[in-house]
């Protein structure tokens, strides 16, 4: 790294190339133009979270979340100064998010919707019509897409497909076992 120039701070979104080659990734697998500029290189999903929240949420805005959900989610929303507002998805219908039960909890101090599809716990993973439904509710969609690429006979979808107003995690811990390389 001394030899090869690499020991000066790298810009504060991340390394280009990496940018470049998340912004390609989109492109080849989704068909969705993201530009390396609309990219931030995190050390993990779950900072990309904090900084997110801490970033759009004031007192007592509210996220619209399924439960049951990835346990860090209300805790990271309640740290910013945020209150979760929960859909329950149930096993009998496939652990599926309901977009008109997502109407149902909008309110006025609704900033986002966090989605997570493939899930954690469940492994549910949303279907394109009911990505496309949420997409037209008109909330900001954070989409928590950790991981796809892990998916046996359904194929996931990006947000992104549907909606630019949407901002999506994902990194390489699961998808690729880089589970000590924490990028997000």
């Amino acid at each position: 790294a001394l030899q090869g120039g690499h020991t000066k701070y790298t810009h504060s979104l991340g390394i280009r190339e990496l940018r470049e080659a998340i912004a390609g990734h989109y492109a080849t697998r989704y068909g969705v133009h993201v530009s390396p500029e609309q990219i931030l290189v995190t050390t993990g999903t779950s900072p990309a979270l904090w900084l997110l929240f801490s970033a759009i949420l004031e007192s007592e805005d509210e996220v619209i979340l399924t439960n049951p959900h990835y346990a860090c989610y209300p805790n990271i929303i309640r740290f910013s100064g945020g209150q979760p507002t929960y859909v329950t998805v149930r096993e009998r219908d496939g652990f599926q998010l309901d977009p008109e039960a997502v109407r149902e909890k909008m309110g006025v101090r609704t900033k986002a919707l966090l989605i997570n599809s493939p899930a954690n716990p469940t492994g549910a993973v949303l279907p394109e019509k009911c990505l496309k439904a949420l997409a037209d509710l008109g909330l900001l969609i954070v989409s928590d897409e950790i991981y796809h690429g892990l998916t046996y006979g359904e194929e996931e979808h990006s947000i992104l497909e549907y909606t630019d107003h949407a901002v999506v995690l994902n990194g390489f811990s699961k998808a690729y076992a880089m589970t000590g390389w924490r990028l997000g």
